[in-house]
């Protein structure tokens, strides 16, 4: 099973190199900040002419490349370039780690919804699961740069700044260590806070996009079925609950972005009153030029404790957004399993005592003891809801029998793995999504020219008894899904999809739906053709058909087959 530490830790072994440079560039970036105040307070002194016992711990590097104030700017001037260039440098590899981040688990997360389970996208839509790919994609890919990377580089920095302000004043080294574990207690409670209220706004705004997704894709009724204006109030309800769930997640938010620079503001008062009641004492044993350096080095680590203290709120979002995305990850890859090889022999399916149940149903859909013969054209049908899809689905392995067994040519499918097994049957479904941009692509799931040919003479097979100015073309764009095409259409392009893949089992779901009658007659004599080559099992809701005789009929009714008879 998958978790969080997995996910990471196998990232880092695949990234070492990548991180390694990052975390270098960033060590240098960070002793340029350093640097750069340090100097500013040895420029003080030797402007001043000041050059006391304390101001020599400045004098990190030989005298020759300070000792005048012409020769200390040119010094300068070499170190903010050298700031510049390595804060690129780390900027740029943060923003590469995050990438290489999102590439890695945009991946992980596509292949396990397209290997997950039908059951689950049946239950739970498709549309829950978008949210993964666009916000909780982001908060992970904010938790590994700014919550994992971005935090241990500004920890190292710190450390540079309490480190090079305990040599200039243990004193001051000593507030500082007593006001950041304060500030750490007190961001712990308020981000514990935020977390349920980002976790309830998350759940809102993921059921939200599924309503979404699930109202524009059935548009077409909601539009001819005046339906408009009820789904508009539907919507205004949920959208106004991730409204009022946003406004409860802003008001932890804002006293978290509140308090932050005010307890940042609060440390540095404490400095300067110690520094202040020292000099009264006369007991500072700062000079002008380390107390600058001080002061230069913490206003410089100012931004850095703002980021420090919010950390903890990328990490409570990179939680929740992992713990989602897990969810999805440690679904069954119920197309990926592992099993043997179909070997297709001769195309004959034995039901042995199948039942199936959708998830929340009551009950089970039954099929009984039959055999479906190879070389034969069977038809089966039932009214709607019998489960003839069902049946569908259950052949070619997108749903796999929760009792009993389904043996083709003796091998039981749910031993078989599912490619193999599909390599065998094509389907002609009846209202399933087309993908591709042409009919080409739709046909041939293919953009190779030396698949055209085959494709050209398939598409004109099925289309020939099609009036010349209805007939589609290999490069005629279909649209999204196949919108630009008629029902009509779409059941050609199925027909032409399932004859260029010539497997030895072909399923045909409403044969005839949307067609007229020529283009009936014309392809029930192309699959009359196929039926001695193949074994040929036609869903329908009748138990006739003029146009397209069957060898056997096998009768739907009550959620379980009734009768098979042999019609030859």
């Amino acid at each position: 099973m998958l978790t969080r530490s997995n996910i990471l830790a196998d990232f880092i072994k695949n990234n070492k190199l990548t991180l390694a440079f990052t975390f270098v560039v960033s060590l240098f970036s960070n002793l340029f900040t350093i640097i750069i105040p340090i100097s500013i307070g040895k420029f003080y002194n030797l402007t001043f002419g000041l050059n006391t016992h304390r101001s020599q711990v400045l004098d990190f590097l030989p005298a020759w490349f300070w000792d005048t104030s012409p020769r200390f700017l040119t010094f300068f001037l070499v170190l903010i370039f050298l700031k510049l260039l390595f804060d690129f440098l780390q900027q740029f590899q943060v923003g590469r780690v995050g990438e290489k981040m999102l590439l890695y688990i945009r991946g992980k997360l596509f292949y396990s919804q397209l290997y997950m389970p039908m059951q689950v996208y049946d239950e739970k839509g498709i549309g829950k699961y978008l949210l993964r790919h666009s916000g909780d994609l982001k908060s992970i890919q904010n938790y590994v740069t700014k919550g994992l990377v971005g935090f241990s580089v500004d920890m190292l920095l710190l450390g540079l700044v309490f480190t090079t302000i305990g040599i200039l004043n243990a004193g001051l080294a000593v507030i500082m260590a007593v006001f950041l574990p304060i500030f750490g207690v007190l961001m712990t409670l308020l981000n514990r806070a935020l977390h349920s209220r980002s976790l309830a706004q998350r759940n809102y705004k993921s059921g939200l996009l599924s309503f979404v997704n699930a109202t524009l894709r059935g548009i077409l009724s909601l539009k001819a079925f005046n339906r408009l204006a009820p789904e508009m109030s539907r919507y205004v309800k949920r959208s106004t609950k991730v409204y009022e769930a946003g406004i409860r997640y802003h008001q932890v938010r804002s006293v978290i972005m509140a308090v932050i620079p005010g307890l940042l503001y609060l440390m540095l008062f404490a400095i300067l009153y110690y520094t202040y009641y020292r000099q009264q004492q006369g007991q500072l044993s700062l000079d002008a030029g380390s107390l600058l350096t001080a002061i230069l080095l913490l206003v410089t680590a100012m931004p850095v404790f703002r980021r420090t203290l919010r950390v903890n709120t990328v990490w409570e979002l990179g939680k929740i957004s992992f713990s989602k995305l897990l969810l999805v990850l440690n679904q069954p890859a119920d197309d990926d399993r592992p099993g043997a090889e179909f070997k297709f022999k001769k195309g004959e399916i034995a039901f042995e005592e199948v039942k199936f149940k959708y998830t929340g149903a009551q009950k089970s859909i039954i099929y009984e003891d039959c055999f479906i013969h190879s070389n034969s054209l069977t038809r089966v049908y039932g009214h709607t809801g019998s489960g003839k899809t069902t049946l569908l689905k259950l052949l070619i392995g997108v749903y796999l029998p929760t009792g009993g067994k389904i043996l083709v040519d003796s091998q039981d499918i749910k031993q078989v793995t599912k490619k193999s097994l599909r390599k065998c049957i094509s389907v002609v479904p009846g209202d399933w999504p087309i993908y591709g941009k042409t009919v080409f692509e739709a046909i041939s799931y293919s953009r190779k020219a030396d698949k055209r040919p085959k494709a050209e003479v398939v598409l004109e097979r099925v289309q020939s008894s099609c009036p010349a100015a209805t007939r589609l073309t290999l490069d005629t764009r279909i649209g999204d899904l196949g919108c630009n095409l008629s029902k009509g259409q779409k059941k050609l392009l199925a027909f032409a999809r399932a004859l260029l893949s010539d497997k030895p089992i072909l399923i045909i779901d409403e044969p005839f739906s949307g067609l007229d009658i020529p283009t009936q007659v014309h392809l029930s004599k192309l699959i009359l053709e196929l039926k001695d080559m193949k074994t040929i099992i036609v869903l329908e809701q009748d138990a006739h058909n003029e146009y397209l005789p069957a060898d056997y009929t096998l009768c739907l009714g009550k959620n379980e087959i009734q009768e098979m008879v042999d019609t030859r």
